[in-house]
């Protein structure tokens, strides 16, 4: 099973709003996002537990937050997908309490909470009857006959569901018994080659849904947010008295300014690409520092001499199971 990386939206939204004024008209928006993202990985790492407690038989690949793309339409993103010589089954994954319901025109789920409010969020019905349809038209265009089916799993045990019985849904916890159940009433219909040609092909012809960087993604003024260095700890600004030493305003630790870590912030949430200037500028800093933190393996330089940029270097990111950006050589 692949390794569920912890999700680089969720750190840069979670540092996105400790930058944003807590007065600003997107902040109660940007919080709610945040919650909604940091709950649905919660559950999503819940449903790892289960598929690892189910013990498939050897040949299955199972890959997490995949993104598939037929042709030009928009890609569907895919929470987890099992894939087996019986089938693929996609687990959608919602991890939302209270008193769930569907509405319809539009098709919504309504969750009504212990004190009588409600919500409403996209139907993962919906969701997973696209998912379901957009990998059965990829399988079909590569000739490979096999099964897509799924369901949505809810994750969170307070979770008093009121749908119709023929729905597609469980609890978590009933993931092992699910796919023993799938593969101990389906043939076997591919072999274990053609298992990982479809788990190979499915991640080399990925393109992720570009969120950032988040000033676009949640139409924010960059103006309105504070470029401060964030405190490694609390996350609150970092007042600097020198150009090493800061003192969190929040949480009054003194620590080493995180010029990475800031720099880092600026592709996420600002701006996808900086000269050299420009980052010297954000990061209050001289030219020739900056150009020392801009050899991290986290940036990749673009250009010659005279017309360098900088951007994200994405495939060497890493963060920590518990947030933390992992800097390249710092120690643990």
């Amino acid at each position: 099973m692949e390794e569920r990386n912890y999700p680089l939206y969720l750190y840069a939204t979670n540092r996105l709003l400790a930058r944003l004024n807590d007065q600003n008209p997107k902040y109660g928006e940007i919080k709610r996002e945040l919650t909604t993202t940091r709950l649905g990985y919660q559950g999503e790492l819940r449903s790892d537990q289960q598929i690892s407690r189910s013990r498939l038989p050897q040949g299955n690949r199972i890959l997490h937050n995949l993104t598939v793309r037929v042709y030009d339409e928009d890609p569907v993103q895919i929470d987890t997908l099992v894939l087996t010589p019986h089938f693929a089954y996609i687990i959608e994954v919602k991890n939302i309490s209270g008193k769930l319901e569907l509405v319809q025109q539009p098709a919504l789920l309504k969750r009504t909470t212990r004190d009588g409010k409600s919500n409403y969020f996209q139907s993962p019905f919906v969701q997973l009857n696209t998912a379901v349809n957009t990998l059965n038209f990829w399988l079909l265009a590569q000739d490979i006959d096999i099964p897509v089916i799924g369901a949505v799993f809810l994750a969170s045990k307070y979770a008093e569901p009121h749908f119709e019985k023929k729905m597609p849904v469980h609890f978590i916890r009933e993931i092992p018994d699910v796919l023993h159940s799938e593969i101990t009433n389906r043939p076997k219909l591919i072999n274990e080659a053609t298992v990982d040609w479809i788990a190979t092909a499915l991640r080399n012809e990925e393109i992720p849904y570009e969120q950032f960087p988040l000033c676009n993604h949640f139409d924010l003024a960059p103006v309105d947010l504070f470029t401060d260095s964030l405190c490694r700890k609390c996350l609150g600004r970092l007042e600097t008295s020198t150009n090493r030493i800061g003192t969190c305003l929040k949480c009054n630790n003194r620590q080493w300014i995180p010029y990475t870590e800031t720099m880092v912030d600026y592709f996420l949430i600002f701006n996808k690409t900086a000269t050299l200037a420009s980052c010297s500028k954000f990061l209050n800093l001289g030219r020739s520092k900056t150009a020392k933190i801009m050899k991290s393996p986290l940036f990749k330089r673009r250009g010659n001499t005279n017309r360098t940029s900088f951007e994200l270097n994405r495939p060497n990111m890493k963060i920590s199971p518990d947030g933390k950006l992992m800097i390249p050589g710092e120690r643990k």
